[in-house]
């Protein structure tokens, strides 16, 4: 990534537009790479657990609004391990729980 993309994200994130990013043409390519030639548009989690689901999302392991420098990253170089991996959307969805919303019309529930 260079200087100057990584700081268009950071300002996006700084703004809470961050979600652009996903727009960029770098990344379109990138994650097109990710689930098509290294994870065979297969659910990473899922084959983990020896089951198959197509895999619909190109899922950041290091957070994009924690480790910017790290958006276009396929490995963490640091850890040597993968920074982005395929995902199903319930896996996904999994990584993300604080963007799950309650459906429309449902009471929320009280904290325990």
């Amino acid at each position: 990534m260079t200087k100057s993309q990584l700081d268009r994200l950071r300002r996006l994130i700084d703004d809470g537009q961050e979600e652009r990013f996903y727009s960029w043409r770098d990344w379109k390519r990138l994650s097109h790479i990710v689930r098509t030639r290294l994870d065979n548009c297969e659910c990473q989690k899922c084959k983990a657990r020896g089951k198959y689901a197509p895999a619909e999302i190109v899922h950041h392991v290091q957070r994009l609004r924690e480790r910017p420098d790290l958006a276009l990253s396929i490995y963490d170089p640091e850890t040597k391990k993968r920074n982005l991996i395929s995902l199903c959307r319930a896996c996904h969805e999994l990584e993300h729980p604080e963007r799950l919303r309650p459906a429309k019309g449902a009471a929320a529930k009280p904290p325990r």
